[in-house]
This record gives C-alpha cells, sequence and structure tokens, in this order.
C-alpha cells in the first residue's frame, strides 16, 4: 500500500453563508442576546422584588439561558453556511408570530413590530439562503 492511499480525505469545510443566511443569523444572534439578557434581568428581580419565589426565578433564568444557548447555535451554524440550523431557526421565527402579534393588541405596538417584523426578514432570509444553498 502506498504512503498516499492511507491517508483520509478531510472534508471540505463549511461554506460561509450568503447575505440572506448571514442576515438570518444576525437576527437569531440578536434573539440569543436578548434571552441572555433576560435572564439576568430575571436573576436580578428575584434579588430585589421577587413577586414569584426565588426558585422560580432562578429556573426561568435557567430555562432561558438554555434558550439562548440554543439560538447562538442555531446562529453559529448559520453564520457558518450549515443547512442544519435552518429548520430550527423557521420553526424559532414561526414561534415569534404569535408573540409578536399578542405584544400588538397589548399596546406593545413597538415591541411586537420589532418582533414580528424580526419574524418575518428571518423566515425570508433563512428560506432565501436554502434557495441559494440549493443551486447547483
Amino acid at each position: 500500500m502506498s504512503p498516499s492511499a492511507s491517508i483520509i480525505p478531510v472534508p471540505n469545510p463549511p461554506h460561509q453563508a450568503g447575505l440572506p443566511g448571514l442576515v438570518a443569523a444576525a437576527t437569531i444572534g440578536l434573539q440569543a442576546l436578548g434571552c441572555a439578557g433576560l435572564a439576568v434581568f430575571f436573576l436580578l428581580v428575584a434579588s430585589d422584588r421577587a413577586s414569584l419565589s426565588v426558585t422560580s426565578h432562578l429556573m426561568f433564568s435557567l430555562f432561558t439561558v438554555l434558550f439562548a444557548v440554543g439560538l447562538g447555535f442555531v446562529a453559529r451554524g448559520l453564520w457558518r453556511g450549515l443547512s442544519w440550523p435552518r429548520t430550527a431557526a423557521v420553526v424559532w421565527f414561526v414561534m415569534l408570530l404569535p408573540v409578536g402579534w399578542a405584544m400588538v393588541q397589548a399596546d406593545r405596538g413597538l415591541v411586537g413590530v420589532l418582533i414580528l417584523g424580526s419574524a418575518v426578514v428571518g423566515i425570508g432570509a433563512v428560506v432565501q439562503e436554502g434557495r441559494i444553498a440549493a443551486q447547483p
């Protein structure tokens, strides 16, 4: 056996995403940072004026941190041009649609419009990135 025959080929590294993928990654990344900020906020509220038990605040913070980490992984995957995070991103953005609508109906118009707008832009960006990646 020749020495070159024993060398295992290295798979091609993933390409960086196109502009739509970068837009989706930035959107998800900002939402991950928002989740992390919300987790810190709930810890501060728990130490200051907890309307719920401290345990409830801590568990909500932990749950929100898990979301932030998951969204961070999705954003990183989108940024690198991988295909697996597109499904997770679309599911997340679709879940945000009723949240944004509820905020608009609750007279939190600016927050609701920001959530709805980011969800619609994110869905469009992920779909467009998928179309670009499917082209030969």
